[in-house]
């Protein structure tokens, strides 16, 4: 059980040591088209619960193992606010962080309930995803539970903006023919404006998803970039970072498979963050086919898919 992955060199956020609070099988709300995970029916609760020691347990060890990471992303096998706990893990948390920054990815499917909220209120960071405003956009790219109801959804990410102290992210992830439309760009942007975002960033798909769906190019994310930065909303167009002074890393076996896992990783990817002996490695599992080379946009991608 791998709870603690990378550190991961992300284009958004630096370097971070990820923690998985679902790290034995994909527990989310939502089944989104672009996932990197794989397609699974989406589910109203955790049916697989670790032990909140068992989590800070792992953070510690990380923490000890890479002293020099600049925050702690707490995300999961799926949604990490589905973890009944997180309240009390990141009381506990804050013993044990130091200087850390703690950095919450969710897709903000349950701000509106008040105990979520007032644990993802402890957080330093937190970034929510966006996909959709309409309701029939938001069944076709998102793929949510059945109880959950967007105009819900939308009430708690804005009135979650409005109490949160710390920074706040959003993130939108357009797809080609689903959520692309000048319609819903303008009802987005529209959504978005009254809030106070750190930044908005918005992309399309780099890595393998877990359906047959396609990008949209970068000159039409140029243009869906300028209706958000009319409306005063800081839009941001994340592009992949070269890194010079980064240590390579030395990963297990485990651990290569545990972070491809999550995160599919490019050949330029590895190539700078990882070690010769990691990279050998991932060689082997490659030839043994436990790890596949995929190919989405002209780049090599390693996954386990």
């Amino acid at each position: 059980m791998q709870i603690i992955f990378g550190p991961v060199q992300s284009r958004r956020f630096g370097e971070s040591l990820g923690v998985d609070l679902s790290p034995q099988i994909k527990q989310c709300n939502y089944d989104c088209l672009y996932c990197e995970l794989k397609g699974k029916k989406p589910q109203e609760s955790m049916k697989e619960v670790l032990e909140v020691e068992t989590i800070l347990n792992a953070i510690k060890h990380g923490l000890a193992t890479f002293p020099n990471i600049e925050s702690l992303t707490i995300t999961a096998n799926g949604e990490p606010t589905l973890y009944p706990y997180l309240y009390e893990l990141m009381l506990r948390l804050e013993d044990i962080k130091g200087d850390k920054q703690t950095l919450l990815l969710t897709n903000g499917a349950l701000l509106w309930d008040t105990c979520i909220a007032r644990a993802c209120l402890l957080f330093d960071k937190v970034k929510f995803s966006l996909d959709a405003v309409s309701t029939d956009v938001f069944k076709k790219i998102d793929r949510a539970h059945k109880n959950i109801k967007l105009e819900q959804v939308l009430q708690g990410i804005y009135q979650f903006s409005a109490d949160f102290k710390g920074e706040l992210y959003a993130e939108i992830l357009f797809v080609k023919g689903v959520n692309d439309s000048a319609q819903e760009i303008q009802a987005m942007a529209r959504f978005l404006a009254p809030m106070l975002l750190k930044r908005l960033d918005i992309s399309s798909i780099d890595r393998p998803p877990a359906y047959k769906v396609e990008p949209i190019s970068l000159q039409e994310l140029e243009k869906i970039r300028a209706v958000f930065l009319n409306y005063g909303i800081p839009v941001f167009i994340p592009k992949r970072i070269t890194v010079t002074h980064q240590e390579n890393l030395r990963l297990d076996r485990e651990s290569i498979l545990k972070t491809l896992a999550l995160r599919p990783m490019s050949q330029n990817d590895i190539t700078l963050l990882w070690s010769a002996e990691t990279r050998e490695i991932l060689q082997s599992l490659v030839e043994s086919q436990n790890v596949k080379i995929k190919c989405i946009n002209g780049i090599n991608f390693y996954d386990l898919r």
